[in-house]
This record gives structure tokens, C-alpha cells and sequence, in this order.
């Protein structure tokens, strides 16, 4: 096994260490394939400003250009764009120049100005097991109108290439972004310091590992519509560093012209699953083994196709088997090169097809439901319930921009869908998709937006700026955000007492406390953990969704509800869902409660300790007492009496079996 630089690892050590009721039965809709796609320009009917459910409302401005975003604890999401002429300024290191920076206030919806220094074009980032969140790569400076720059220029932003950026996120406005020295110059080989990475990563994916650290893979040199042999960087690295990064993998020779954020998802072996362009492997980065899996049909789903791509939740119904869902993307007859698609794309319709993979299972893509219409660049969302939201996009095209005419505007995408869905994993094949009660948005969210799960369930929006620089014009750069909330927002949350601090890999189970006896909801409650990952091009980097085991007693005496709950899953617990902070949630008949932030694992980079997880008892309810009286005649006769000290309890356990809790966990809001 490779190991961690520990020489390298040393400057990094003082950082690392801070760290609406419920529908009862939908329509089923179903969708003709041939069909022309539906609601390009859906509106959304006016609200009052309150929160209604199954719609969204504009609230707040993030000051810059919402290209990247991830929520770094309870209050705050931190915002990041490409450098350009935002209306907001910052004076830092390099003088007062626009900001690409803030941290926005989910409460107040208001935001503070950061200073990143260095072009973070099409970054990637993720968290690592600690809780410290870092952003790497990134494009060479620019000047007005995205034009490379070799000096200070009209911004003052520095080389993002090789860069790397740490945030130890807080809630008091006290925390900055970590930055090496950088240069205005490309070919410098000093470009940097200790937070620079062995080679310049434009569009780089990263996914967390095992042990809380990240790999870093692919990308290349400098910006253009799709990669080129001579711009490729064929290679991952790890952060910390390792003793032979960076690593050769010819995987992303071979995909090219599109392997740019190559899709990218741990495996419970610990193996990565990864996708291209059309090609599909397992890779071993301990053995540096490829094992190849069937091409991906239909379409491409990566950069610029840009397809909406989530795990499924991770359930212990089905031991926690992987499944990987792809919908959307573009199938045009040609990619252009890296300086522009080459051809009119926009005239081609995105893809409406949806297949889904267990890499570790079957093996091979199976055909899911349509979507409602062709999709680019919609973002799938994993809500509480376990239901997916799939928003923002455009109907036509695919992701980038150019000056080449083709349509309005300077976007390879046109006809934005306003108007969101629902995807349901666990419904029948054939009523997955929904949008019963839906309204659309005011606003397009086209290339470079964002969508993320916020603690009270509900989904921040923001971004939308297919455009060099920053412009008015259609389609023009936004910095207004939204919400959208869904059909449980009003209802009453369920409340407990009893969350941990941190969740073990194995070990000793433990309790949660709820007022209330129940026992058809408690059958009916889960608890999950979600961490909605690092943001960006309509991909949700390190997003994923686990269902804790647990079961309940139903105590009628008390009029309290114990649930009892397992760790994190024992032996390959951490490469299920890695080490780092995630959201917390109780869910009582589709309904979360309000989301809290946990530590998973140890909260230390490094191997996670791990146990068997304790078996769980039997559902249980126990009931109230029965008393014993005399009627006139001298006949015994027995009555519920809640204050008898004197009658016997009687208890009855229900242990559910195994078919009946997929039956209770298949039901969802939309069937």
C-alpha cells in the first residue's frame, strides 16, 4: 500500500488539526420516449413570500457568481466563482480587486467577502476527515473578458492551476481560506509553496477515501471547450501528499476528449468506480489494477454532457450495496477541441434516457425510467426521505460557452428547464419520476449553478453564468440564490433527544429518545446521515446518503419512544461513507427532523478504527398494565388501569422481519 509523505505532511499539521400534508397517492406519470421534451419556459405562479411547499422562493444575494458552493457547518455556505468583474470588491494580499469569494449566511441570507487570490476556474474540492474543506486547481489569471494574463492586470488573480486552498469553516465570520504563494506566470515552477500540487488540474475530480484523506485525478493544463491529448493531465495525486504521486492512469489517455471531472465514486471493496466519456472501469489505486465494466449506453454523461449522477441511498435493506444513477447528458456527433465546440450544439437535444449500475453487484448499466423531458446539466439533490431532486439544466446543448453566434447569448446551452422533478429510487419501474404539484422557477439556472440539501431540508439554489466575464446580458451572470422547499417543509419535525457527537465505524449502539408512543410511525422511522459534498457543474463531489440500522421501543407507560440505533456500519463502514462531517437526520413518516452536524469516524486523518457493530433487539411494545377487579357477582373481570401498582405488565415483541421492513422502507411520498 502507498504510503502518506510524512515529510510533506508536516507543514500541514497545525491546519489539519482545527477543524404541506403528506400526499398520500401522486398520479403516476409516464413519459413517451419520443415525445418532444416538456416546460422549457414553465413560470412559476407568484407567492406571498412564505414558504410553500413544492416551490421555490428567491431570498438572498451571494454577492459573486455561485460556480462552486459547499455548506460548511449549520449556518454558512461558503461561495466561489471563477475570477471576473463581480460587483462586490475585496482589498487583501494582492490589493482591492472584484471578489470570487464569500461565505453566505443561511439565516440572515446575507453574505461576507473572502479573499481567494488564485483563479479558481472549475475547481474541485471535498472534506476531508477532519472537517478542514479544500479546493484545488483551478485556471491560469485572467483580465477583462477571460483573457489569459501573464501580470496583475485589470484583477490582480493569480495562477489557480497548480493551487490548493483550505477552509476550516466557523460561524462567527472568523475563518479565511488557507493559500500558498501563487504567480502571475504559468511557467513558474515555484508556484505555490507547500500548498501546490505536483501539476496543473483544470476541472480535476476529487473523492474522499477511506483513511479521511482525497485523490485528486485528472484535469488539465489550461481552459477550452474539451481536453486534448497535448493539454491532458493523465494522472492523480493525493492530499496529504503521497511518496509517488503523481500517479499515471491510462484511463484518462484513453477517454479523452472528455475526461474532464471524470465521475468518480468510492465502492464498499474500496476500489473506485469511474466513468468517461463512454468508458466505465474499477480501479484499484492500492494495486493500481483496472478491472473494465461495460460502456455507458446512450449517451455521455460527463463534462460538457454533464448528466445528473448520484449514488443511491445506502440502505441496510440491501447490506449496503452501491448503486450509481446517471440521467441526462448529450449524444452530439462531435466534441470539438479546446478551443470551441466547433459546430452549432445547441441545436442538439439533451438526453431524457436514465441508467443505473452496481459495480459491485450485477455489474452491467440497466435501463431506468425516462426523465420528463431531455436534460443538461441538471443537479440531482438527495433529500431526508430518500427521494431525489433534479432541478436547473437546459433543454438544448451542453455545458460551456463561446463567442461562435450559435444561439443567445455566448452559452452552448439554450432553452433552460425552470421547472424541477422528483425521482423516486424505490418506486416501481415505470413511476420513478413525478412532478405532481411542482411549480417552476422565475429563474434560469443554466451553466455553472448550484443546488444543495441545507439542515432544514430545504435546497438552496444560486448561480447561472455561461459568460466569459461577468454580464447583464442574456444569458446574463447571477447572484440571486432561492430555495425550494419540499412537501414535508411545514409539517411539524420529529424531535429527540440523544445524538452523539460522532458516529464509530461498529461498536455499541445507541439511544434516541422521542415523546410520543406511536408505534405505526416508530415502524415507520429511520435515521440517516447525508453530507451534500463539494458543489460545482451539476455535480455534488463526495454526495452521499447511508440509513443507520435501528430498531425501537414503544413504551405506553411512559409515553416515550426509544429508538435504538447502530453505529456507522463496522469493517468496511469507511468505505461506505468516509470519515468527515455530515448531516444528521430522524425521519418520521417521510418527515426529517431538523438537520445536525456529526463527525463520522474518529475525526483524524489516518486508518478509522473499526468493530463489529452490536446486534440490535427486537421491536417492542410494551404495553400499559392490566388491572384486576370483581363485578357483583364475585366474577373476575380484568380493565387497562395505568395506576395500578399492583397488575403484572405485559409485553409484546413484534420482530420484524427483513421482508417487511423493505416493504416499510420502499414506502415513500411519491408513489
Amino acid at each position: 500500500m502507498t504510503s502518506i509523505n510524512l515529510l510533506s505532511l508536516l507543514p500541514l499539521l497545525p491546519l489539519l488539526a482545527l477543524v404541506s400534508a403528506t400526499p398520500a397517492s401522486w398520479p403516476i406519470v409516464h413519459r413517451d420516449p419520443a415525445a418532444p421534451p416538456l416546460n422549457y419556459l414553465g413560470k412559476r405562479q407568484a407567492t406571498n413570500g412564505t414558504a410553500t411547499p413544492l416551490s421555490f422562493e428567491s431570498v438572498g444575494d451571494t454577492g459573486v457568481s455561485a460556480q462552486m458552493v459547499f455548506l460548511g457547518n449549520n449556518k454558512k455556505i461558503y461561495v466561489l466563482d471563477k475570477t471576473e468583474n463581480n460587483p462586490i470588491e475585496i482589498t487583501g494580499k494582492y490589493g482591492t480587486h472584484p471578489a470570487w469569494a464569500t461565505e453566505y449566511d443561511i439565516e440572515t441570507n446575507e453574505y461576507r467577502t473572502m479573499d481567494v487570490f488564485s483563479n479558481t476556474f472549475c475547481a474541485g474540492g471535498g472534506v476531508l476527515g477532519n472537517g478542514t474543506w479544500v479546493v484545488f486547481g483551478g485556471n491560469q489569471p485572467v483580465t477583462t473578458g477571460g483573457v489569459a494574463s501573464t501580470d496583475a492586470a485589470a484583477y490582480s488573480d493569480t495562477d489557480g492551476g497548480t493551487a490548493i486552498r483550505m477552509l476550516n469553516p466557523c460561524t462567527d465570520e472568523s475563518c479565511e481560506y488557507i493559500q500558498g504563494e501563487t504567480s502571475y506566470l504559468t511557467t513558474d515552477a515555484n508556484t505555490g509553496g507547500w500548498l501546490q500540487m505536483t501539476g496543473r488540474r483544470w476541472y480535476p475530480m476529487v473523492e474522499a477515501l477511506p483513511d479521511g484523506s482525497l485523490i485528486i485525478i485528472g484535469g488539465d493544463k489550461n481552459g477550452g471547450y474539451v481536453n486534448t491529448e497535448a493539454q491532458d493531465n493523465p494522472t492523480y495525486e493525493f492530499f496529504p501528499p503521497r511518496d509517488d504521486d503523481p500517479v499515471d492512469l491510462q484511463f484518462l489517455a484513453d477517454t479523452l476528449p472528455i475526461n474532464l471531472y471524470a465521475l468518480t465514486w468510492l465502492m464498499p471493496s474500496g476500489k473506485l468506480f469511474m466513468q468517461a466519456n463512454r468508458k466505465t472501469i474499477l480501479y484499484d489505486y492500492d494495486t493500481k489494477e483496472t478491472t473494465d465494466l461495460p460502456d455507458m449506453p446512450y449517451a455521455a454523461r460527463v463534462y460538457p454532457a454533464s448528466a445528473a449522477t448520484a449514488m443511491l441511498p445506502l440502505i441496510p435493506d440491501n447490506d449496503y450495496a452501491a448503486t450509481l444513477l446517471f440521467c441526462g447528458g448529450s449524444n452530439p456527433p462531435q466534441w470539438g477541441n479546446d478551443g470551441t465546440a466547433g459546430y452549432n450544439v445547441t441545436a442538439i437535444a439533451a438526453d431524457n434516457t436514465c441508467v443505473r449500475i452496481t459495480p459491485e453487484g450485477s455489474a452491467k448499466y440497466e435501463d431506468d425510467d425516462y426523465m420528463l423531458e431531455g436534460r443538461s446539466m441538471g443537479q440531482f439533490v438527495i433529500l431526508p426521505d430518500s427521494t431525489f431532486w433534479m432541478g436547473n439544466g437546459v433543454a438544448m446543448g451542453t455545458a460551456g460557452y463561446g463567442d461562435d453566434g450559435y444561439s443567445v447569448g455566448q452559452s452552448y446551452g439554450q432553452a433552460p428547464l425552470y421547472i424541477p422533478a422528483i425521482y423516486n429510487a424505490s418506486a416501481p419501474a415505470g413511476t420513478r419520476w413525478n412532478r405532481t404539484g411542482l411549480s417552476a422557477s422565475d429563474n434560469e439556472r443554466m451553466y455553472h449553478s448550484v443546488a444543495i440539501l441545507l439542515p432544514d431540508g430545504s435546497i438552496f439554489i444560486a448561480g447561472s453564468n455561461p459568460n466569459k466575464d461577468f454580464t447583464s446580458t442574456q444569458w446574463r451572470s447571477r447572484t440571486d440564490s432561492e430555495r425550494w422547499y419540499p412537501w414535508y417543509y411545514n409539517e411539524k419535525r420529529p424531535e429527540y433527544d440523544g445524538m452523539p457527537d460522532a458516529l464509530s465505524y461498529g461498536g455499541a449502539s445507541f439511544n434516541l429518545t422521542m415523546v410520543g408512543t406511536d408505534e405505526a410511525a416508530a415502524k415507520n422511522t429511520k435515521v440517516v446521515v447525508i453530507r451534500g459534498g463539494f458543489n460545482t457543474h451539476a455535480i455534488g463531489f463526495g454526495q452521499r446518503y447511508l440509513q443507520l440500522n435501528s430498531t425501537y421501543e414503544v413504551d405506553m407507560n411512559t409515553g416515550n419512544t426509544t429508538l435504538i440505533v447502530s453505529q456507522m456500519p463496522g469493517t468496511n463502514g469507511p468505505n461506505l461513507f468516509q470519515p468527515g462531517p455530515a448531516m444528521f437526520f430522524v425521519v418520521v413518516n417521510g418527515v426529517p427532523s431538523q438537520g445536525e452536524f456529526v463527525m463520522i469516524g474518529n475525526g483524524k486523518l489516518g486508518t478509522q478504527p473499526t468493530a463489529t457493530n452490536d446486534p440490535l433487539p427486537a421491536a417492542t411494545l410494551i404495553e400499559k398494565p392490566v388491572e384486576t377487579t370483581a363485578d357483583t357477582t364475585g366474577a373476575a373481570t380484568q380493565g387497562a388501569s395505568a395506576g395500578s401498582s399492583s397488575s403484572a405488565s405485559q409485553v409484546a415483541i413484534i420482530a420484524l422481519g427483513s421482508t417487511v421492513i423493505a416493504a416499510l422502507a420502499s414506502i415513500a411520498v411519491f408513489l
